[in-house]
């Protein structure tokens, strides 16, 4: 494995591992919030914080897989067939 494939990997990884550290403790945040039924303003504070993160890792998954898809489609050989490449309108 070249060293730009390698680090390309490597930082895939790093960025799905954010995101789903993200999503995870953000839903944590959010039943325990629900659990523990807290109100007023901290209840709430939880509650939006919870979902944020669990939004943010969301975002931060669907980006890693674009990454991914687009880094795939570069190094695709040139007699690859591809949508984009059929020539039909």
């Amino acid at each position: 494995m070249s060293e730009p494939t390698a680090r390309r990997d490597h930082a895939f990884r790093r960025i799905i591992g954010a995101a789903l550290a993200s999503v995870v403790v953000g839903g944590l945040i959010v039943v325990i919030g629900i659990g523990l039924d807290w109100g007023g303003f901290g209840g709430g504070l939880a509650l939006g914080a919870g979902v944020g993160l669990v939004l943010v890792g969301a975002y931060f998954g669907g980006f890693a897989h674009g990454l991914r898809q687009a880094a795939t489609r570069v190094s695709a050989a040139p007699g690859t067939w591809l949508p984009s490449r059929d020539g039909r309108g």
